[in-house]
């Protein structure tokens, strides 16, 4: 009876954080909508002259006049905010691969690189020596999702030893005919020579 009692306690406990997350999702989906709604409501504002209130001491905002120009477009703000969300939208890169990669010629290399399953879109993968991403000693041609590179042969070869190297996952879609990229990731990896 005493073990019955304490697993109620047990789930009584993990109810009142769980609630407390779905309050505050609420009030920040809320807060979100308010500011949106604000900003719509002060190009309003902004064109019908509402004058900007003031407080006890007499503080007030004026208008910036130097080093600014009228927006051609009032909307392309608007429009903008609208992509950004769109994207947000969209899932991300998924990444699969595997960390470490080892070469006995410091060319050839055993990998696991992969464009996951869950990705919609072919990528190709560009790997650098470098941090600065001057050095690049491979560069691939698409996969679709789902394919993967087991051996990769390096464009000049790695002295023995084990190298830090920086690897771009590009998302490639097609538009209007043409190749663009979608998204982009970077991630690091080790590749070994033996000795």
């Amino acid at each position: 009876m005493e073990r019955k009692r304490d697993m109620e306690g047990n789930k009584k406990a993990w109810i009142l954080p769980v609630v407390f997350i779905v309050l505050l999702a609420i009030i920040a989906a809320l807060l979100a909508a308010l500011l949106l709604q604000g900003r719509n409501a002060g190009n309003v504002a902004e064109t019908t002259s509402v004058p900007v209130p003031t407080d006890d001491s007499g503080f007030k905002v004026g208008y910036a006049t130097e080093g600014v120009t009228e927006v051609e477009d009032p909307e392309a703000l608007q429009r903008a905010i609208d992509e950004a969300f769109e994207k947000a939208k969209e899932p991300g890169v998924a990444l699969s691969y595997r960390n470490d990669a080892v070469s006995a010629n410091g060319v050839d290399f055993d990998c696991y690189i992969a464009n996951s399953t869950d990705n919609a879109y072919d990528m190709f993968i560009d790997i650098y020596a470098d941090q600065a991403l001057t050095d690049e000693i491979f560069l691939s041609e698409l996969l679709r999702p789902g394919q993967a590179f087991e051996k990769i042969t390096l464009k000049h070869p790695l002295n023995p030893g084990t190298h830090r190297v920086y690897v771009a996952f590009t998302q490639v879609k097609v538009e209007d005919g043409e190749q663009k990229i979608h998204q982009q990731v970077m991630v690091t990896m080790d590749f070994h020579v033996a000795d």
